[in-house]
């Protein structure tokens, strides 16, 4: 199957990481994996040398990364049970050459395991691919990490199309860091690669709605279009650069210049000063700083949202989230369907299967720490008092107790957690999100730990904001999943000193509703140690966005939610829902939950994989 043009499809990337290039250079593996451009280069010359028409949709899947949560290899991914991944968007349904990553990573695998990213094989392999047709080559800075999330909705929502005009280019590089000279300049690369004719068609038959032609296009050349593209063609490709679309040279611009641009985003080249510029002097030159060009952008692109350090991973497999892939195939659907059996009987189980990943996270990393039992030597988190009321261990008993029997000493208590508190949300309706796997279990759990590292109800923005900073997570962390609060159950000695003696002096808080505070009155009595009460009144069971309309109504049921209106970053958080029917908060939540489930993990060889959840081995 052709390849589409690389281009016109980059991605306005409006949650992108922060560029954070730090860690990067060229020779990142010098002492670690030498080897690493030699093996890459010869892998894509071997497919090169069979398909040369590879080395278009390598370039284009590169543009594809880096445009969507930075170049973190993200579009590598395959899509699993609970997870439409990047790759599954339409206009990456075209894209080819994934052979290439994972032969190029499985030789890495053999001469440096771990060590190398599929992020740096993809940034390698698209400089390759070009070279090797007579194209550029660049320095490649390396030591990208590799990300361990793809949502196929920010592929989708995110995408320019090909009837992009000039003004819509230069804003969705310019949101990327990149400049009008990178526009014209990675337009280049349409020198080589193919198009199917839906991509511009409309130029042909019905460019302003009214059966008409594109007047900025060549009468001539829309005259041949037609014959190779009928109206309503879906199958029929075409080359994007006639007569050279094998060869990575100039004469795009040339194409350009006489108005045969194949898209109207080619088009629009020639309606902007600086481009337009650009365009004739190359033709002027014979291109003669336009492979020099071509690599600086490529470098500069290369480096959109990368994450180093200790961010993200380094992926066995490029094309997984699914760590148990091989080693225990059908752990998420076994998770699912035990997490769903229980919710079946009660829905109510599932803010406690939330809240005992969240707890379990917050003290020590998500490590299974909460799961732990006391011995007699020990008294384990469990039995810290904010653990005491958690619910739904036989949840995470019955699931290991499965998987088991499905696959022995495979799959840790810490990733089962993860998944069933995952699973118990979306079951009642709420978000989904893609759970990154390979998590090992902790061996201490020790209950003092927990009383002190764990938020409390009673906390200022100030102490939520220092808690949450110090695991890494951030004020739009603590806002989201804050949100969690919209459904379970809560003890009135929670929040009863709101009601009856907020200063120690006898008084009520006068940061919460008065009404609400004579209806909770009614329900909690002064000491009263038994009683619960909702969190989100009228909807506890169902997982929506009345939470944040109860908090803007000075309603949030402790004083860490009406906290939420203290700050401007939250406070606006919190109003934005309203004003946009939460339209945003189902996927910050999931996106939260990702960077939270990452927290202090254990991998590798460190930490055990128990046997049984609530023992150590």
């Amino acid at each position: 199957m052709a390849t589409l043009k690389f281009l016109s499809f980059l991605i306005l990337q409006l949650f992108l990481i922060a560029n954070n290039c730090e860690g990067m250079e060229v020779g990142f593996y010098k002492k670690t994996c030498p080897n690493v451009e030699e093996i890459v280069k010869e892998t894509t010359k071997h497919y090169i040398s069979i398909a040369p028409t590879l080395a278009a949709p390598l370039l284009r899947m590169h543009f594809h990364d880096c445009f969507v949560r930075g170049c973190d290899g993200s579009v590598l991914l395959n899509s699993t049970k609970g997870n439409k991944a990047e790759k599954d968007a339409i206009p990456n349904q075209s894209l080819r050459g994934f052979q290439v990553i994972d032969a190029a990573k499985s030789a890495l695998e053999k001469e440096c395991p771990g060590i190398v990213s599929c992020s740096d094989v993809l940034a390698l392999a698209a400089r390759d691919a070009v070279s090797l047709i007579n194209g550029p080559t660049w320095p490649v800075p390396l030591g990208r990490r590799d990300g361990r999330v793809s949502i196929l909705s920010e592929a989708s929502k995110n995408l320019p199309t090909p009837f992009d005009n000039f003004t819509t280019l230069k804003t969705t590089f310019g949101a990327l860091g990149l400049n009008v000279k990178d526009l014209v300049v990675l337009s280049g690369g349409h020198t080589i690669g193919m198009s199917h004719c839906f991509s511009f068609s409309s130029r042909l038959y019905n460019f302003a709605g009214k059966g008409d032609m594109d007047p900025n296009m060549d009468q001539n050349y829309i005259n041949h279009l037609k014959i190779k593209c009928k109206p309503g063609d879906v199958t029929t490709i075409v080359e994007m650069d006639p007569g050279s679309f094998k060869s990575f040279d100039t004469d795009y611009y040339s194409m350009v210049s006489k108005r045969r641009g194949l898209f109207a985003s080619d088009a629009a080249l020639l309606t902007d000063t600086q481009t337009k510029h650009y365009v004739l002097s190359q033709l002027n030159q014979h291109g003669s700083t336009f492979f020099k060009d071509f690599g600086e952008s490529m470098v500069k692109m290369g480096q959109i949202g990368v994450l180093t350090g200790n961010a993200g991973e380094i992926r066995k497999h490029c094309v997984e989230v699914g760590f148990y892939k091989k080693t225990c195939p059908n752990v998420e659907a076994i998770v699912k369907e035990t997490t769903k059996h229980y919710i079946s009987i009660a829905p109510t189980l599932a803010a406690p299967l939330l809240r005992m990943h969240f707890h379990d996270c917050f003290v020590r990393g998500c490590d299974g720490s909460v799961l732990l039992n006391s011995t007699k030597g020990n008294k384990a988190e469990k039995d810290a008092i904010p653990n005491q009321s958690l619910r739904g261990f036989q949840v995470i008993d019955a699931a290991k107790s499965a998987l088991e029997k499905e696959c022995p000493g495979v799959v840790s208590c810490s990733d089962i957690l993860a998944l069933a508190a995952r699973d118990a949300v979306s079951l009642i309706n709420g978000p989904t999100w893609p759970v990154p796997l390979g998590r090992r279990d902790g061996r201490v759990s020790i209950l003092s730990e927990a009383s002190k590292n764990l938020p409390t109800p009673f906390d200022n923005f100030t102490t939520l904001k220092t808690t949450f900073g110090t695991l890494g997570l951030n004020v739009k962390d603590l806002v989201v999943l804050s949100g969690g609060h919209t459904i379970g159950m809560s003890h009135c000695f929670s929040f009863s000193s709101r009601l009856y003696n907020f200063t120690g002096k006898g008084d009520m808080d006068p940061n919460m509703d008065q009404d609400y505070i004579n209806h909770l009155k009614i329900k909690c009595k002064p000491a009263d140690v038994t009683t619960i009460v909702e969190m989100d009144p009228g909807s506890f069971k169902s997982f929506d966005t009345d939470y944040y309309s109860m908090v803007s109504k000075r309603r949030g049921l402790f004083t860490s939610d009406a906290a939420l209106l203290t700050d401007t970053q939250t406070k606006h958080y919190v109003l934005s829902q309203l004003n946009q029917h939460g339209s945003t908060f189902f996927k910050d939540f999931g996106e939260s939950m990702v960077k939270m489930g990452q927290i202090g993990v254990l991998t590798g060889k460190a930490g055990e994989i128990r046997k049984h959840c609530a023992f150590r081995n």
